[in-house]
């Protein structure tokens, strides 16, 4: 079955990154709010769509990182996968 501690401390990894990630999201979001709210954001007109778009970016990549730990964790778990050894 190769290395389980190596497995287990990839689902273990993910499941730290989205608890993380998503207590660190308020602050995100709520900084975006902050700075949208500035009356003289940037020097052109697609400056606060830019902004609008950060809180998303931040949360869509803090699952993918999370999501694809558990996928190699449980892949290697399945004996497949970069992790599952042969």
């Amino acid at each position: 079955m190769g290395n389980v501690g190596t497995k287990v401390g990839a689902i273990v990894g993910g499941v730290i990154a989205l608890v993380i990630g998503m207590v660190l999201a308020t602050t995100v979001n709520t900084q975006a709010a902050t700075t949208g709210s500035a009356a003289n954001i940037g020097s052109f007109a697609g400056a606060g769509s830019i902004n609008d778009l950060i809180p998303l970016v931040y949360i869509s990549s803090i699952l993918l990182l999370g999501v694809s730990l558990f996928a190699l964790g449980g892949a290697g778990m399945a004996g497949v996968g970069p992790l599952g050894g042969r």
